[in-house]
């Protein structure tokens, strides 16, 4: 085919002829021929279990580099997340495979008063039935407690994830965040810093490749669960039920102050024991500012240096609690109808 023209009426049928057997309609009022890109039209699906009732939609598009790209948006209603899985590609039919092969858990999952989607790519050639598995999280949208959070992924190993987080629109009672509310979660969370639009923090991940990827999804989960919890109870329940995290967190941040107190110590401390000069100790010491500094270096993020402090007082007027509302699981919708194969020729868009 021609990557430059645009598509022809006979190459739409050849494109989504695997796309019909399994029931896509082609939207071609949503396609552009001169850019190479086929539509499908969406798919209603009902609610499940921690999965949320959603539009699906699926779009393919013949790359500038060759090959073809299908990306599969799971939309939820409203003003709620949307979740993506692209994967590349030269055979359509096998794109398709790959993407089916993948559940909708994987990519939207709810829980009593949150919602999160993950934007996904699926990696190499993996056999269909370990797709999961190759699955790359790129970013990932928590709606939660009136609030937003995004976190995106780096795909370089030892960068630590961007996390994002602003108000939804409909939750104007939102006024403050204290600023250990992802730190209790345990090690790795960062401290939120107020940003004109809402707040930034960031998150470590461990492991390499898939081991990576599975961390950011667990902390994905834990953090809207966290979230929708503490946005249910007055921000004093969060001060009280959290005392010993909060303490915790107010340890950790000590711990950088702490460590230059020992060694600026330590440093006035060693003249007087009265060590030779060819002692393997004072080696040690003559070489220890070029190691701490290599050391600093090396470290994921700088530490940041700062007074011991008891936990701040949050707010009594921090946020109004929002009621968490049961799940519903909503009935099957019917079949659609069977697909025509018939296509009604457009001109180019």
């Amino acid at each position: 085919m021609d990557s430059t023209a645009p598509l022809t009426h006979h190459e739409i049928l050849a494109l989504v002829e695997p796309f019909a057997r399994r029931g896509r309609r082609v939207d071609l009022a949503s396609s552009d021929r001169v850019a190479r890109r086929i539509a499908f039209r969406p798919v209603e699906h009902a609610a499940r279990e921690h999965v949320p009732a959603h539009r699906e939609t699926l779009s393919l598009a013949q790359q500038p580099t060759g090959g073809w790209q299908l990306v599969r948006t799971l939309e939820t209603a409203g003003d709620g997340p949307a979740a993506r899985l692209q994967v590349s590609g030269a055979d359509p039919g096998v794109l398709l495979a790959r993407v089916e092969a993948v559940d909708a858990a994987h990519q939207l999952v709810r829980g009593p008063g949150w919602v999160l989607a993950i934007e996904h790519r699926l990696e190499g050639t993996a056999p269909v039935a370990d797709e999961p598995a190759a699955m790359a999280a790129a970013r990932g949208v928590i709606h939660a407690g009136g609030l937003v959070m995004t976190m995106k992924v780096p795909t370089v190993s030892g960068i630590s994830a961007e996390i994002a987080i602003v108000r939804e629109p409909h939750a104007p009672t939102l006024t403050d965040l204290p600023d250990d509310l992802l730190e209790v979660l345990g090690r790795g969370w960062a401290r939120l810093d107020r940003t004109p639009a809402g707040w930034t923090s960031h998150a470590g991940l461990g492991g390499r490749g898939a081991a990576r990827y599975r961390d950011a999804e667990a902390r994905m989960r834990r953090a809207a669960e966290h979230l929708a919890r503490t946005f249910s109870e007055p921000p004093a329940r969060y001060a009280e039920r959290l005392r010993a995290a909060r303490w915790s967190v107010a340890a950790r941040r000590s711990v950088p102050l702490t460590a230059v107190v020992v060694l600026v110590a330590a440093a006035a401390l060693f003249p007087s024991l009265g060590l030779s000069r060819e002692s393997p100790v004072w080696m040690l010491i003559f070489n220890a500012p070029p190691l701490l500094l290599a050391l600093l270096f090396s470290l994921r993020e700088m530490p940041r240096i700062t007074l011991p402090r008891a936990p701040r007082r949050v707010r009594d007027d921090a946020w109004r609690p929002l009621p968490i509302e049961p799940l519903q699981v909503e009935p099957l919708p019917v079949d659609p109808p069977p697909f025509d194969p018939t296509l009604t020729p457009a001109e180019p868009r």
